[in-house]
């Protein structure tokens, strides 16, 4: 007993030491998270200070230490007072990391508004050693604007004052500021059902897709009796669809090779001279007829608009992939005449949304995939 009565005394002293060792760590503790809040909140207090002496209500000056970081405190007091500014840190699409680019902005273009410049700074665009105004910022602001091409929506502008600023972005994503069959560049095989040939996109006059299928005689007039697989399957069911409506619709002319296009377009350019022949068809190595995945239906006349099997693709040629390729009033931009019994297969779901948009294949592409945007 006596021998544990001493071990108990023993303890006693060390766990009093123990004790307040942890009182005077916690106390320091205490201290410096007190020092350290104090530190935080020193330099917004002084923030908001500063942004008084330059003129700023104290409810704008709590505004603004709200919404920007320190690190940009000193960017905002080495201005003066200033409406635009002000504007631009309480705009809902203000981002902190960008502040300097909008004050360098607006240094640049002080005639442009606070709205616009978040705009322009925001599109990503490399914008601080450009000039631009407000026609800038309504081209950014158009659905289908593609970054990489700003510069040229810009000069086209310049060169086409009187478009509408959705035209400058449809023409210019159709390459229409290029020079048609001189700005060229091979089209992409490996985009599948969706590659684009026209006047700015060839294929090679060694290419020949290597899944063609012959069409029978119930699915087809003509020659020209192949499409890809693919696009051979959907035009079946498309087809058959159509005759449980009555509608009789049939291939006229679908894959042609190289070769082929090169009698045909000659014939034409002999007939009614290259420029007349560019209207409505296509140079060697620029039809789309080459890819193998479109079709030209019935009757290859101006008048299959005003027949049922036309009025019937209409409604339903999207629910099997295939979209009008050559609208009525986009003749601009597609670069050809337009042609009522011309289809291209590109897919259910892309078909879909050309429909829904509205859209050329031009534009779908530019946009959706070169410009990669989801």
């Amino acid at each position: 007993m006596n021998k544990n009565k001493k071990n108990i005394y023993k303890r006693g002293p060390y766990k009093t030491k123990k004790r307040k060792l942890k009182k005077k760590v916690t106390i320091a503790l205490i201290i410096i998270i007190a020092i350290m809040i104090i530190l935080i909140l020193l330099p917004f207090n002084t923030f908001k200070k500063d942004l008084k002496k330059l003129g700023y209500t104290n409810k704008e000056a709590e505004t603004i230490d709200k919404v920007v970081s320190i690190q940009n405190h000193n960017l905002i007091l080495k201005t003066k007072k200033n409406d635009t500014i002000l504007k631009i840190i309480t705009n809902s699409n203000y981002q902190d990391k960008n502040l300097k680019k909008y004050l360098t902005y607006y240094e640049n273009n002080n005639n442009v508004s606070a709205e616009d410049i978040i705009t322009i700074v925001n599109s990503g665009y490399d914008i601080l050693d450009k000039d631009h105004n407000s026609s800038t910022a309504k081209l950014i602001k158009e659905k289908y604007f593609i970054a990489a091409n700003l510069d040229r929506y810009i000069t086209y502008k310049n060169n086409n004052k009187s478009l509408k600023t959705e035209n400058i972005i449809a023409e210019v994503n159709s390459n229409l500021d290029k020079t048609q069959y001189v700005d060229t560049k091979e089209a992409n095989t490996k985009d599948k059902n969706v590659i684009l040939v026209n006047k700015y996109y060839y294929l090679d006059e060694d290419y020949e897709p290597t899944d063609l299928v012959t069409l029978t005689n119930t699915y087809n007039l003509g020659t020209n009796n192949r499409l890809r697989r693919d696009a051979a399957n959907a035009f079946i069911k498309m087809a058959d669809a159509a005759l449980l409506d009555n509608i009789i619709i049939k291939n006229a002319s679908g894959y042609r090779s190289y070769k082929y296009q090169i009698s045909l377009y000659n014939s034409y350019e002999s007939r009614d001279g290259k420029q007349a022949a560019d209207t409505y068809s296509a140079r060697p190595g620029f039809s789309e007829h080459q890819t193998g995945l479109a079709t030209d239906i019935n009757d290859v006349n101006q008048s299959f608009e005003n027949t049922d099997a036309f009025k019937w693709l209409q409604k339903n040629a999207y629910k099997y992939g295939f979209i009008l390729r050559f609208p009525k009033n986009k003749e601009k931009l597609t670069g050809y005449e337009y042609e009522p019994w011309h289809y291209r297969y590109v897919g259910k779901s892309i078909a879909k949304q050309i429909k829904e948009e509205d859209i050329t294949l031009e534009e779908y592409y530019a946009y959706y995939v070169e410009n990669d945007k989801e």
